[in-house]
């Protein structure tokens, strides 16, 4: 078990960059374009490795990759416990391969070198996995480009998704919850299913902010929500606020929060108006659960998950 806390200290305290060489010295040649990696990043929910969270207790992840090859990353447990790591990292292209390799030394709060590999895929989401070499633990090998994603092995024997992270931008780009999403089965927020006996969701957000829901309960039935949204991002999460005016079948206004991983969406909003009496929405603050209902969480009973289709 020590051993494999080691590893996992390194494995959330090294993130990945690919160094822009120098230009030469008469100023002649272009500077190389600066990799997607530098920015800050954040993973959470099912980003996380499923051993961080089974040997840490590791609920989020902010790294930041500065472009002097420079990183800080400060990881934070389910008590709320933080550690920061430091250090300085360098990568190498892989022919062939858009996974790169990853050297990374760490400064505090101890003195270790790591090794392994990432990748930036065309969503801009950023994935990696690397293992620690100085000291070695023994019997751990580093993934490889070769072999992808899930090849760190322990005595020979590969380990699969147990290190692999998942990171998504602190400031993207664009709006990940475009796109068209199905929530069903375990899926569906409990409190859905024992009041409007729900059994499928269809969620499609749109670029131009207009949105389109079709909840189908167990007899069948059919119903379709349009309207538009605002969407607000906060510090140091993946959890972004959410206002949703409705136009048809009725109109409100339902405001909450959610989060887009590399997996999946979660989602928890409640009307504001016209306003139920006794119930506030959830905030990034208090995470997802913290709907209330006369100042009591009400937990998983509105939480919604959907997969992106």
């Amino acid at each position: 078990m020590k051993k494999l806390f080691v590893i996992l200290l390194v494995a959330s305290t090294t993130l990945l960059y690919f160094g822009c060489s120098k230009s030469d010295d008469n100023g002649t040649n272009p500077t190389p374009p600066q990799d997607p990696i530098v920015g800050t990043w954040i993973s959470e929910g099912a980003d996380v490795a499923p051993g961080l969270v089974l040997t840490l207790k590791t609920v989020r992840i902010v790294a930041t990759f500065n472009a002097n090859n420079t990183y800080n990353v400060v990881a934070t447990d389910s008590t709320g416990a933080q550690v920061t790591y430091t250090g300085t990292y360098t990568v190498t292209e892989n022919t062939g391969s858009s996974i790169r390799s990853i050297t990374l030394n760490q400064t505090q709060p101890t003195s270790v070198t790591s090794q392994g590999i990432y990748q930036v895929d065309v969503n801009g989401f950023l994935k990696y996995e690397v293992v620690q070499t100085i000291p070695a633990i023994p019997g751990f090998t580093p993934p490889t480009a070769a072999e992808g994603f899930g090849s760190t092995k322990y005595n020979g024997v590969p380990l699969g998704l147990t290190w692999i992270q998942n990171f998504v931008p602190a400031n993207p780009t664009k709006e990940y919850l475009v796109g068209t999403w199905v929530s069903e089965g375990n899926n569906v927020a409990p409190g859905l299913k024992a009041t409007l006996k729900t059994k499928k969701i269809v969620a499609t957000f749109n670029a131009n902010n207009t949105y389109t829901v079709v909840a189908t309960d167990s007899f069948d039935v059919s119903v379709t929500y349009t309207g538009t949204f605002t969407t607000q991002a906060n510090n140091n999460t993946s959890i972004r606020n959410i206002t949703l005016n409705q136009t048809t079948p009725t109109s409100v206004t339902s405001q909450g929060i959610y989060r887009v991983t590399t997996k999946d969406l979660t989602y928890e909003v409640i009307q504001t108006t016209p306003a139920i009496p006794g119930f506030t929405p959830p905030v990034a603050s208090e995470g997802f659960g913290s709907t209330k209902y006369n100042s009591i969480p009400l937990g998983a009973t509105w939480i919604q998950k959907f997969v992106k289709q």
